[in-house]
């Protein structure tokens, strides 16, 4: 059996996202890896627990994540919460004769910051590998414009998330979690930047993607609210995830807990 550590990549953008292909690729820098991740899109799911007919159903698939050969995956037909959860309990016990060591959720498409992370799908999946006894890292790239750009992204770049997910896998395994953290919330600027380039943060006080005004519409026909992430200077404080990525262009490390008791 191999010494390497064990990584479970997963994610909430879909087993073919672009995003989970540069977690991958950092991932396989440092250790053995299961990639069990959501069959579709699964954006801001947070950790629901959705039924549907098909849930439960593994597809064994190979996917093209830029190594010259595809790898082989499991796409998980539920959210990520039930992908993390498959990955941790069934598929890597299974394939690799053990759990996971690690999980990495990411690399989303879109930062996960401030009090919005509660309905992160990249979260919820850290959340389910910790309540499973697996520590985890969330890693984010950061989209200017997102609204605009919606839902195909163009022109974004996951390598300095890539390097980001090596660098805190790296770190984790090494020197453990901070005190009392059960998940590194990582978000990289949209614009190049080291993996070293960082800063550790506390979580905003206040959502990332704000609502915008409805406008009079007809309540028998679909209609997807606007979010905007555009942010004045009384909008985030110092020290703060949202104040790091957004005003300082530097990667937010924010250590989080599952215990969210105030005390």
């Amino acid at each position: 059996m191999s010494k390497k550590p064990l990584i479970l990549v997963t994610n909430d953008d879909g087993i073919n996202s672009p995003g989970l292909a540069a977690a991958v690729r950092g991932a396989m820098r440092v250790g053995d890896i299961v990639i069990a991740a959501p069959n579709k899109q699964q954006t801001a799911m947070g950790r629901a627990y959705p039924m549907r007919d098909d849930l439960g159903v593994i597809d064994v698939v190979r996917i093209d994540v830029g190594i010259g050969a595809k790898v082989e995956a499991f796409a998980v037909h539920g959210s990520p919460g039930y992908a993390a959860a498959y990955g941790i309990a069934e598929i890597a016990p299974k394939i690799k004769g053990r759990k996971p060591d690690i999980t990495v959720s990411g690399v989303n498409a879109g930062a996960n910051c401030g009090s919005s992370i509660t309905s992160s799908g990249t979260v919820g999946a850290a959340l389910e590998s910790v309540d499973l006894k697996v520590p985890a890292l969330a890693v984010s790239q950061e989209i200017l414009d997102y609204d605009a750009r919606w839902p195909d992204f163009p022109a974004l770049d996951f390598h300095s998330a890539e390097l980001a997910t090596e660098y805190w896998l790296r770190y984790i395994l090494e020197k453990g979690m901070p005190k009392e953290a059960d998940i590194l919330n990582v978000n990289v600027p949209e614009a190049e930047v080291g993996p070293e380039d960082y800063i550790f943060t506390f979580l905003e006080t206040h959502p990332y993607y704000k609502a915008q005004p409805v406008p009079q519409r007809d309540w028998g026909k679909p209609y997807r609210i606007r979010f905007d992430s555009e942010f004045g200077d009384k909008d985030a404080q110092e020290g703060s995830d949202i104040h790091t990525l957004h005003f300082k262009r530097k990667t937010s490390v924010t250590p989080l807990t599952i215990d969210m008791t105030k005390r």
